[in-house]
């Protein structure tokens, strides 16, 4: 990515040092107003990070997980051989427990994981697993900007929801990507950003990567976009994915299955993009993976650059999901690493991995 406000170029958002040894992450909590970039040298730091949005979009967090799973290795390299499989295990859990919606996190864990089962517990098998996943999350990012490109018209107003730009997927982006990608081929675009509460990642992160890249765009409340839909104000939904099942059912940011309905109603085209780590080959049915609920202060409060304020009745409780859930039916596309597949298409993919 670029940084255009400080003169940056080919910028990642996760980043592992192999000679300092420690883990690089831009706060995203931070942006737009500052960017700082924090190093991690813990398991325990990182799962925090994790916890507390520091890091945030599926991929994005799945390689910051991976990277996590080699360091426990790391950790435990001085435990007992016969109980390093059980040590590497609480340290697994810890991991995985941080973020239980996107499933890139448990997917790309488990593969360094196995990988330090497959090594004898090697230290540096199991850093350049977690950095061949890394290299995986950005090929297929690459893949997915330009195949979604594709379906992008000049002239398009598009309606995006949450970040699934650079900052989410260590570089490139997946949705925003797409977008991005457009953009560079020099087609005229115009993005519509939903501010998406509670967190304001449209408004703050997404806002901030558009203009970094010389986009028009503007941020709107999440309750405008069924407005701006039936003023024939929106060409297309392109949006991101944390969790994307054998069936084609997403789940994504807050707001997203509101989003879909509105296009649906419209008939206004909607697609979701995601590279291959966050499909969830193992659940059944939605019932079987937990949707996160987050804390009542991230409703009752907005941040702003140099404090928090109080907006909501501070006596009442909140209800807090972090994700929805969107079935294939409202889906028109999936931008994927292979193409923008249909429902039908995407099942036959998710088949051969």
């Amino acid at each position: 990515m670029k940084i255009k406000s400080l003169g940056l170029e080919n910028i990642k958002s996760v980043e592992w040092d192999f000679e300092k040894n420690h883990l690089t992450l831009i706060d995203q909590r931070l942006i737009p107003f500052e960017v700082k970039f924090n190093q991690y040298t813990t398991v325990g730091d990182i799962c925090e990070a994790i916890k507390t949005m520091v890091v945030r979009g599926a991929p994005a967090i799945g390689v910051t997980a991976a990277y996590a799973t080699a360091l426990a290795v790391k950790e435990i390299e001085d435990t007992p051989l016969c109980d390093k499989k059980e040590k590497l295990e609480e340290k697994l859990d810890l991991i995985q427990a941080t973020r239980p919606t996107a499933v890139d996190l448990n997917n790309y864990s488990f593969r360094v994981y196995q990988a330090a089962l497959e090594t004898n517990f090697s230290v540096e098998e199991s850093f350049l697993a977690a950095r061949r996943l890394c290299n995986l999350v950005l090929e297929e990012c690459r893949l997915i900007c330009e195949k979604g490109a594709e379906i992008i018209n000049d002239g398009d107003t598009i309606l995006t929801h949450c970040n699934a730009g650079p900052l989410a997927t260590v570089d490139y982006g997946t949705a925003l990507g797409t977008i991005i990608h457009a953009h560079n081929q020099g087609k005229e675009i115009h993005v519509i950003a939903d501010e998406t509460r509670p967190r304001l990642q449209g408004a703050k992160i997404t806002g901030w990567e558009l203009e970094q890249e010389g986009i028009s765009h503007q941020i709107i409340s999440d309750s405008v976009a069924a407005f701006l839909m039936s003023k024939g104000e929106i060409s297309k939904v392109i949006l991101g994915a944390d969790r994307c099942m054998k069936d084609g059912t997403i789940s994504n940011k807050i707001g997203t299955y509101s989003v879909a309905l509105a296009a649906n109603y419209h008939t206004i085209p909607f697609y979701s993009a995601f590279p291959w780590s966050t499909i969830d080959k193992d659940s059944e049915s939605i019932d079987e993976f937990k949707i996160e609920l987050r804390d009542s202060n991230e409703v009752k409060y907005v941040k702003g650059q140099t404090e928090e304020i109080l907006v909501a009745n501070p006596g009442s409780e909140v209800l807090n999901p972090a994700f929805d859930i969107t079935p294939p039916n409202l889906i028109s596309g999936y931008i994927t690493p292979s193409g923008v597949l249909n429902q039908e298409e995407l099942i036959n993919e998710i088949n051969k991995k």
